[in-house]
């Protein structure tokens, strides 16, 4: 289960999809553990291997984002929708390609073959898109996509390899896995954090605040990290992202506005002085009873 969006959505098209680095922390949570505990580590890079294990590479590369560039002509995206969970494909999936994170601004609508097999055209002049998908699953987006200039070949992408949609058992089955119910009329956040080489980033701490550029964890709202078997822990197991970089939210309010950030301690100066600095920011939406996954970036140009 690879994440390749970024915790995305959406319904307004006033929502900025920009990373912020280099705040600190001011606000903290009082008493309950909502996964948002400062880390015991600074920020390290992972990477998967072929036979699926994990190695940590080194610190986590924050500095050296390239700029988003445009589509120079209109690009094919050739992918795949899958399960989150188990990853079968799956067939007859009505899927809306918008430009940003505005699904006012549809370029494309296509259906899922048998085999989950999609096409889009992205528009020229295209920097970031999203996905709304919807069929016999929960509603589904997936946002802040990106075409890769070195992914194309002659017009054409792989690139995502596949876009991941929720069951409805599975938006019920994870937070039963640490003990929850869902609460029916809430949203369910989920996305993975990755650093300027595209490596997962493991010891951050996310939460979702009501507002931009400090920690306010919006109340009922708790925070969850996936094992490497890809499936969310109790915060007593563990209490920031692992090598994965893999993370969850849920219980969340519906809102028009929320802040899906990402904290943690770049170096270890940052981890001696007890200060979190914020790594990365995305402005979303919270929607009832839909799931919004996506890719979180450091900055983002």
């Amino acid at each position: 289960m690879r994440f390749t969006l970024a915790f995305s959505l959406i319904v307004s098209s006033g929502l900025a999809a920009g990373a912020c680095g280099g705040g600190d922390s001011t606000t903290t949570d009082a008493g309950t553990d909502v996964g948002f505990e400062p880390p015991t580590k600074t920020l390290k890079a992972n990477m998967r291997g072929s036979d699926s294990s994990w190695s940590e590479l080194g610190e986590a590369d924050l500095t050296h984002c390239v700029a988003d560039v445009a589509t120079s002509t209109a690009v094919t995206l050739n992918t795949t929708i899958t399960d989150f969970q188990v990853g079968r494909t799956v067939g007859s999936a009505s899927v809306a390609a918008f430009a940003n994170i505005d699904i006012g601004s549809v370029f494309d609508t296509q259906t899922s073959a048998a085999s989950g097999a999609i096409s889009f055209t992205i528009p020229a002049g295209t920097k970031r898109f999203g996905f709304k998908l919807t069929g016999d699953f929960f509603p589904t987006f997936l946002l802040n996509q990106y075409i890769v200039p070195a992914t194309v070949t002659a017009g054409v992408t792989t690139e995502p390899s596949k876009v991941q949609s929720v069951s409805a058992a599975t938006a019920g089955e994870l937070p039963a896995l640490i003990g929850q119910t869902r609460t029916p009329g809430t949203g369910v956040l989920a996305g993975a954090l990755r650093d300027c080489n595209h490596h997962e980033i493991s010891n951050y701490v996310t939460t979702v605040s009501s507002t931009s550029g400090t920690a306010t964890p919006i109340a009922g709202s708790s925070s969850y990290y996936f094992t490497l078997l890809e499936v969310p822990a109790h915060h007593n197991q563990q209490d920031a992202a692992g090598q994965n970089g893999l993370f969850m939210a849920i219980q969340l309010p519906v809102a028009t506005t929320s802040y899906v950030q990402a904290w943690g301690f770049p170096t270890a100066a940052d981890l001696a002085s007890g200060t979190m600095k914020l790594i990365s920011e995305l402005a979303v939406p919270v929607l009832a009873d839909t799931v919004i996954t996506g890719s979180l970036e450091p900055t983002h140009p």
